[in-house]
């Protein structure tokens, strides 16, 4: 399942999507209204779930639950806020949020809150499978196929495939990979996201795929099919 974290909290974030990793799901995050009207307008990625934090660096993010809607049909919204008044759910229940959660809350609350709705998503049953070529990505049991032979994937290799897949053709600097995958901004973790390229390549290759992931120099990363 794809999930999508909308939070400005660094803390909070990270432990967000570490809870959410854990489920085996497919996380990406935001942390700002720019970056996720940005993730919106791409078009190239679809979650299943999004967990939208209601105030975002001082600005008020509801102003996007309608757009996110009109985008993503069957997208299921969880927002998560510190207003906690029957009105304030009530009015974003209207623009169309799925469900609410205020804020304290426990990671447990979250999960299964987060579980519901995907199940709730139709996205999750007509989505199962995850194609690019002639890669078959199950986004249920996180297996790869290559031309129908199982091929094995390490965690982080298989979330940069599917981050590609999600996007082909976008370039990816190699930070946002960082941040996107490795949730650090540390320069010195850079040359993980080197490795862990090449060995995702190699793999590719190895297994003849039409897939390809191409690269330039201080300018970042973009998958090819």
């Amino acid at each position: 399942m794809n999930i999508l974290v909308v939070e400005d909290e660094a803390a909070i974030l990270k432990n967000i999507v570490i809870a959410l990793e854990e489920q085996g799901w497919n996380v990406r995050t935001a942390s700002t209204t720019p970056s996720l009207s940005s993730i919106i307008e791409s078009k190239g990625y679809y979650p299943h779930v999004i967990v939208l934090d209601r105030i975002l660096a001082g600005e008020d993010s509801s102003t996007l639950v309608q757009k996110i809607k009109e985008t993503y049909v069957d997208t299921r919204i969880l927002i998560l806020s510190a207003i906690d008044t029957g009105a304030e759910k009530a009015k974003l229940l209207d623009l169309g949020a799925d469900d609410y959660l205020a804020k304290p809350y426990s990671t447990t609350e979250l999960i299964a809150r987060v579980k519901a709705l995907g199940r709730r998503s139709t996205l999750v049953h007509s989505q199962q499978e995850l194609r690019i070529g002639n890669v078959a990505v199950n986004l249920s049991d996180r297996t790869v196929q290559i031309e129908a032979k199982h091929v094995g994937f390490s965690q982080k290799e298989l979330q940069l495939l599917i981050l590609f897949a999600n996007n082909p053709g976008k370039i990816f600097p190699r930070e946002v990979l960082l941040e996107q995958v490795w949730k650090s901004a540390k320069e010195s973790e850079s040359k993980v996201v080197e490795a862990t390229m090449n060995n995702l390549r190699r793999k590719l290759e190895a297994n003849t795929s039409n897939v390809v992931i191409r690269n330039m120099r201080n300018v970042g990363y973009w998958l090819e099919t």
